[in-house]
């Protein structure tokens, strides 16, 4: 496979993008793990002077295998649509990737907040599937020797979140602990009153956070890191039987963690675009992605799992889940 990493600046935010690997060689094989030879159309060039499309994703919690995760999901979009010079490139966080698109610096990503936050801006192209399941979880956790047995004892102590603007490793866990009793304050923005939180930037470094950080008795993150640290035992049915992270995997991982609190069932990211954005071919590029569904994309290549397994239509009235927790903690999306 040709390593044609590409580097892309946003004027607007000064956030440097990483593009993923092309997914063929100059002699058009897809690159694909079973070794079949493509047709061609995922060619870097196709002969047209269309503007390339730039599909924004945070790095994931392997980042060395980012690329990788996503190249699939890259191929067939371009195999589906030969004439689209399609890109998924990549941003520090989800503030970056929300200013890139109202900027016009990128066409789409995947994300409910950016959509939460200009629903006047954003379209919404169909939602996304892992492994059958249209929904994921959120969950708070703690050390095996930690006085933590439940939520209300993080009152007083330090735990650790993802990324402010992030769902499942922000809004969610902060929402869990304001149900539990516990002032909020202005977080996730802002300051707690009964706890003190530490945002660490991505899920996998709050887990890390906790772990390494004798201060941070907790973290809350999405629980794509937390699965196969914690005992398969303690996890809820509805975790069990709703998320399509589920494996054989679950709690195999050191070091062992402990469940504090999972949430209930939140939608999947959404796919999203900018409602300014004019291409000749959008409609098949959006096509193609709605097209998605098990089986379409191809495994990647290394220790990954495709971040997406399907996509299906959706509108924005699926996030009022998300809406009801943001209107709880006061959130403002104009700060994202």
């Amino acid at each position: 496979m040709a390593d044609q990493t590409r580097r892309r600046v946003l004027q607007s935010t000064g956030v440097a993008l990483t593009a993923g690997l092309a997914g063929c060689s100059s002699d058009g094989s897809s690159g694909s793990s079973d070794g079949s030879s493509g047709d061609g159309a995922d060619e870097e060039s196709s002969g047209n002077d269309y503007e390339p499309v730039s599909f924004l994703e945070t790095p994931g919690e392997t980042p060395g295998d980012t690329e990788e995760m996503w190249e699939p999901f890259r191929e067939h979009v371009r195999s589906a649509v030969p004439d689209a010079e399609f890109n998924v490139d990549f941003a520090d966080n989800t503030s970056a990737i929300g200013q890139a698109l109202i900027n016009n610096q990128a066409e789409m990503t995947r994300s409910d907040i950016v959509l939460l936050a200009n629903p006047e801006q954003i379209d919404v192209v169909g939602i996304v599937e892992e492994g059958g399941a249209s929904v994921y979880f959120s969950a708070l956790a703690t050390l095996p020797d930690s006085d933590i047995e439940e939520t209300t004892d993080i009152e007083g102590k330090t735990i650790a979140f993802a990324d402010r603007p992030s769902t499942s490793g922000s809004l969610y866990p902060n929402y869990m602990l304001n149900q539990a009793g516990l002032d909020t304050g202005e977080a996730p923005y802002g300051d707690p009153v009964d706890y003190n939180g530490e945002w660490t930037g991505s899920h996998r470094n709050a887990v890390q956070t906790l772990i390494n950080r004798d201060d941070v008795v907790a973290c809350g993150c999405d629980i794509a890191v937390l699965l196969n640290h914690i005992p398969e035992d303690q996890w809820p049915d509805r975790v069990r039987e709703g998320s399509g992270r589920w494996d054989d995997e679950v709690g195999t991982e050191s070091p062992e963690l402990q469940l504090v609190e999972a949430s209930t069932s939140l939608p999947f990211s959404p796919i999203i675009a900018r409602s300014n954005w004019e291409h000749p071919l959008r409609s098949d590029i959006e096509e193609a992605i709605v097209g998605i569904d098990d089986g379409t994309l191809r495994e990647p290549d290394g220790d990954v799992a495709n971040p997406l397994t399907a996509v299906t239509e959706a509108s924005i009235d699926d996030y009022q889940p998300v809406i009801d927790v943001i209107d709880t903690l006061n959130v403002d999306l104009g700060q994202l």
